[in-house]
């Protein structure tokens, strides 16, 4: 959209990712004071107090720059805005990224004009929906596997585990413990932030990284690939094309993860390993059997790779830029 002259700018929660990431990519940021709808009864209460005076913050900040379209993309930063840009007339969409849509995008959807999926699934839950995919960064698709392990530095084969920008606790703990000994594969393992400071390894090919920017050269690197079930983790395992161990974070809303996981699965596109399951040797045999499986892993990442979906982007950005051309604001 900015190649095509537009100007981007983010509204999202102060103390959420997207306070790094966003300014990070070249973007402005409108921090709000907001926080989840989760917890005992007097938290929701604050967090409703401080949803309806974004709702106000949004209005201002509309007001201010006179956008001639508002896209929300979940979380509990996009209710406000959606909301406040449905109150001053400027057309809005929404992005559901997952299986089951959480509570809300389900009111926000209210206000849109459209609601536009990544799972054809999720499109039963809203009343205007359309099924775009999730929209992927493209340098994601078709790179090179030689190219990015020998842009990297590393030997393959090469194993990427890694649980969301987040991280993931006993996801960590367990591939830790794995992959600390030798091992006759290299194992990128990506812990997030959080734990970084509480993992080791003995192991030289064995590498903990807390963080990357290029996420998308390590897939491409990678053979197997071990991964939460977040749908932007899961499209870039798709626009990559790799075979993929997919292990659904068990308390996540609706428990979104297991179905986003199920679309894959369900279609002989990826395997399952449920959380229960995840320990150091269960996951190392997990890993090794897939590596040493070739045709099991061709398959895999055959088919995965016909899920992905290069046009959301292109598509997510088609209806917001023909929403602004047809309804200019005065």
């Amino acid at each position: 959209m900015r190649e095509r002259g537009a100007v981007i700018e983010f509204v999202g929660a102060h103390a959420g990712i997207e306070r790094d990431l966003v300014p990070r990519a070249g973007y402005t940021l409108h921090p709000l004071n907001l926080t989840g709808l989760n917890g005992d009864p007097l938290s929701q209460v604050r967090a409703s107090l401080l949803s309806l005076a974004a709702i106000s913050a949004c209005r201002r900040i509309i007001q201010r720059l006179r956008p001639q379209a508002v896209l929300g993309v979940g979380g509990y930063a996009s209710a406000p805005a959606v909301v406040a840009a449905r109150t001053l007339g400027v057309p809005t969409f929404l992005h559901e990224q997952n299986s089951v849509p959480g509570r809300v995008n389900r009111l926000a959807s209210r206000f849109t004009r459209e609601t536009l999926v990544t799972f054809p699934a999720a499109g039963e839950h809203f009343r205007r929906a359309r099924w775009v995919g999730m929209p992927t960064r493209v340098e994601a698709f078709g790179a090179s596997r030689e190219e990015a392990v020998r842009d990297l530095g590393l030997e393959p084969p090469v194993v990427v585990i890694f649980g969301g920008s987040g991280g993931a606790l006993k996801i960590n703990l367990a591939a830790a413990e794995a992959f600390g000994s030798l091992t006759p594969y290299t194992v990128v393992h990506l812990s997030g932030r959080r734990d970084f400071g509480r993992l080791s390894t003995d192991n030289p090919r064995h590498k903990i990284l807390e963080y990357v920017d290029d996420i998308w050269r390590y897939l491409a690197a990678a053979s197997v690939v071990v991964s939460r079930a977040g749908a932007g983790s899961l499209f870039d395992i798709a626009a990559a094309g790799r075979a993929a161990i997919l292990i659904p974070f068990p308390h996540a809303t609706n428990d979104h993860q297991l179905y986003n996981a199920r679309y894959f699965t369900g279609r002989g596109a990826a395997e399952l390993m449920p959380d229960s399951e995840v320990g150091a040797e269960a996951l190392r045999d997990r890993v090794e059997d897939l590596v040493n499986d070739v045709p099991r892993r061709e398959r895999l990442a055959q088919r995965i790779g016909a899920l992905a979906t290069p046009g959301a982007a292109a598509e997510v950005a088609e209806r917001l830029l023909g929403a602004a051309m047809e309804e200019p604001r005065a």
